[in-house]
């Protein structure tokens, strides 16, 4: 069973009732660019140069099997540390605060748990708050889908292919965020590249 918290809303309450979407989010390389900010620090872990990870598209969430092993141990040496200082994707936080001030439920849906992280749920909101972002819950679990069944979730954004495809398979409305893994890769999910492009979609979904 998954663990949910109840964060407080510190937002104004303009525009609530206008949209009233559940829309879900991923935090890692969908509101964050984790991908290229690891990169280091796999390097210094794994002790390979950086190059030999840029060449080949190599970091956190796609690791050569022969890695994998000492996976766990790398988030334990390093994300309490360094997660917090993650750069945001550019404008994620200004579009999140549009979408929530349309009146739509922000829910913070993400794969960290504690076999990665001391303390998922406080190192995530810390996280968040530090960039100006205060989602209306927060659940931290690999069972993406079963929290989007639960909350009755209306759309669903992510970077994972594997997440998106479980999501709308149950039937919930996905938007699959672009990134160094999946750019390339054909699938039958609606694509998106920036965090304007998810707003326009979701203006188009309310007016709809």
């Amino acid at each position: 069973m998954y663990k949910q918290i109840q964060v407080k809303d510190e937002l104004d309450n303009d525009f609530k009732e206008r949209f009233n979407m559940n829309i879900g989010i991923d935090i890692d390389d969908t509101i964050t660019d984790t991908f290229d900010y690891l990169m280091p620090y796999i390097a210094e872990y794994f002790d390979v140069d950086i190059e030999y990870l840029k060449n080949n598209n190599i970091s956190y969430s796609n690791l050569p099997e022969k890695w994998k092993k000492d996976e766990i141990n790398f988030a334990k040496k390093y994300y309490d540390e360094v997660i917090l200082d993650t750069p945001i994707k550019p404008n994620a936080s200004s579009y999140i605060k549009k979408i929530k001030d349309l009146g739509n439920t922000i829910f913070i849906i993400t794969a960290r748990d504690k076999n990665l992280y001391t303390d998922p749920y406080k190192t995530t909101l810390e996280q968040l708050r530090k960039n100006k972002i205060y989602p209306d819950k927060l659940f931290c679990t690999f069972n993406k889908v079963q929290v989007c069944i639960d909350e009755q979730i209306d759309l669903f954004i992510d970077d994972s292919i594997e997440h998106c495809q479980k999501v709308s398979n149950s039937g919930i409305q996905t938007l699959l965020f672009n990134n160094k893994i999946n750019l390339n890769k054909t699938v039958n999910l609606n694509k998106v590249n920036n965090w304007k492009e998810i707003y326009e979609y979701i203006l188009m979904k309310g007016y709809n």
